[in-house]
């Protein structure tokens, strides 16, 4: 038996990529409390995994109460547990913290995973330049445009490697090392009805703008293709405490997906939001994983449209680079979370990522 696992990720985290290639680890960051640079206070995130599959045993909740009332906080309780089993349907949700997570072999005779690609070889260019927006689906997958804090970044920002160690600091709410599937951009930000660079510069609009202006990755895709009846989900803690495991088996469709989140609390837009989003304030909180972290007012954070140092570039609806039939996601719709229509639109939240030198 083969079937897809589809992982999909949204929310405050940045992808840590190896030196050879061979495994990303995804850091979700904690930030309760934490002042920006305008003196204002970012929402509380809660990261999450969320999982629907045709079955699941180990430790599966489906009701529980804290992540249905997170996620459907306009509805009561009992209907928001109601609304949350239907999502998962034989899966289950976790609430995460503290916790390094891995995907595993079902089995130890099931055939192994297969290696870990990036999508990085889709990207058009003109005149041996890198577009700054994708054009068609298939250039909208490439890696490449999930922000890059090392080309943002005002100063030297390599990533602080005690956030890899056995006890990262508090900084990690959880982490996921990938070593398998095809990692890639699943949707690009929404400005407007086309698509559409971003800049950086600090918050307060002051100084200089970081030449780097391009489309921004919202949600990261890994798809892996599973040679077995099921996959594994493994949790440790980093304090030593007990973890959890799920082993998931496909629906009737063959698929198994599974939602890693870290987003502020939210209620869905009566219909889609099709204006220019706010500014991206959270992306100051990727600074604190270098090794010296600039001052906040020093950080760049993503703004709507081009840098003056763009020249043209195609007209491209945002919806032609982003096909329902290709990325309909039966666990997002459930949750409200289906690209094209959610809160999370109105502002932009990309996630990030930084490379080890």
């Amino acid at each position: 038996m083969t079937f897809m696992l589809r992982i999909l990720f949204s929310g405050l985290m940045t992808f840590i990529p190896s030196q050879d290639g061979t495994e990303v680890t995804v850091l979700l960051l904690n930030v309760d409390h934490k002042h920006l640079s305008d003196d204002t206070v970012l929402d509380h995130h809660k990261p999450l995994l969320i999982a629907r599959a045709g079955d699941c045993s180990g430790d599966c909740p489906k009701r529980d109460s804290d992540i249905a009332q997170f996620i459907y906080a306009d509805k009561s309780l009992s209907a928001a547990q109601d609304s949350l089993e239907e999502a998962v349907a034989g899966g289950g949700a976790w609430a995460l913290d503290g916790s390094d997570l891995a995907v595993n072999k079902a089995n130890t005779n099931d055939p192994d995973l297969p290696d870990l690609v990036y999508r990085d070889d889709t990207r058009g260019n003109a005149n041996g330049q890198p577009l700054p927006i994708p054009t068609t689906s298939t250039e909208r997958e490439d890696f490449s445009w999930v922000a890059d804090l090392k080309q943002i970044c005002p100063t030297d920002c390599t990533v602080n490697t005690d956030l890899l160690g056995a006890n990262p600091p508090r900084l990690v709410a959880a982490r996921l090392k990938l070593k398998t599937g095809k990692i890639f951009t699943y949707s690009v930000a929404r400005i407007g009805s086309n698509v559409t660079p971003v800049h950086f510069k600090r918050l307060d609009g002051t100084g200089s703008t970081s030449t780097y202006s391009q489309s921004i990755a919202t949600w990261v895709g890994a798809d892996i293709e599973v040679s077995a009846d099921s996959i594994e989900i493994a949790e440790e803690k980093f304090n030593g405490d007990p973890g959890r495991t799920m082993t998931l088996s496909p629906d009737s469709t063959g698929k198994v997906e599974i939602a890693v989140l870290n987003l502020p609390p939210f209620v869905p837009p009566a219909s889609p939001f099709t204006g220019t989003p706010d500014v991206g304030k959270h992306f100051e909180s990727y600074y604190d994983i270098v090794e010296t972290p600039p001052s906040e007012a020093s950080r760049f954070v993503p703004f709507a449209g081009a840098a003056s140092t763009v020249g043209s570039y195609p007209e491209v609806a945002w919806q032609d680079i982003h096909p329902q039939t290709e990325l309909w996601s039966e666990l997002l719709n459930k949750i409200r979370l289906n690209i094209g229509r959610t809160a999370y639109e109105q502002a932009l939240c990309p996630p990030g990522k930084n490379p080890l030198p």
